[in-house]
């Protein structure tokens, strides 16, 4: 008689976890965890009820890992290492990315980050809408970085990725040049990235020099 194998939710999760960061999103499905584990998919309705659920247990697993910046940061410096925060957790998962912002309110460091985050701008002069726009600002710009990374190709299979690069590329390049002289010339930039962390970093402090030009503004 075969035994009965009790399931684990944190394993269930951080299996799912594992088949996003390897495939995508599209790739995950019940069934699919399920032969994992090898049980039909009933048994892992006893800890998710639908493929939803499982999704937002995964994106929760990766908010889990967030980094809390200092709060004795002034506003700038807490804009710079709560943006960069975002963007390293999600790094760590990048096809996992889109779910961030559906869950980030819905957990508690997410909901951390986001208070402090508030309660900085509005310190410095942001009245409510402004500092909740420029916190939603913060979490979808790094969700894009991540999502849309020159070169990551986070969309296709990691088997596809070299094909579709040079694919992009050759488009670019076959431009006319006298129409699109400097696309041509910036199309491997523009193709993948060639210094991720610099990449990241000048985005986090453009993002941020953006912010304290309204936080002066409000006190000039």
């Amino acid at each position: 008689m075969k035994a009965k194998i009790s399931l684990n939710r944190d394993e269930v999760v951080a299996s799912a976890l594992r088949i996003v960061d390897e495939q995508g999103l599209d790739a995950l499905t019940v069934r699919r965890v399920a032969d994992e584990f090898g049980v039909t998919p009933m048994a892992l309705y006893w800890h998710f009820s639908n493929k939803d659920a499982l999704l937002d247990a995964v994106g929760d697993a990766v908010v889990a890992g967030l980094r809390l910046p200092d709060l004795a940061l002034d506003l700038e410096h807490y804009l710079g290492e709560a943006m960069t925060a975002l963007v390293d957790v999600m790094r760590a998962h990048p096809r996992a990315a889109s779910l961030l912002p559906h869950r980030i309110l819905l957990t508690d460091p997410g909901r951390e980050i986001t208070e402090a985050t508030l309660d900085k701008l509005m310190t410095a002069g942001f009245d409510v809408d402004k500092a909740a726009a420029v916190a939603h600002y913060a979490m979808m710009i790094a969700t894009t970085l991540v999502a849309a990374e020159p070169g990551a190709e986070t969309s296709i299979k990691p088997a596809d990725r070299g094909a579709a690069l040079e694919a992009k590329l050759a488009l670019l390049q076959s431009l006319p040049a006298d129409r699109y002289p400097r696309l041509r010339v910036a199309a491997p930039a523009m193709v993948e990235c060639g210094d991720s962390d610099e990449y990241y970093a000048d985005a986090v402090g453009i993002f941020v020099a953006g912010v304290m030009a309204d936080a002066r503004a409000l006190t000039s």
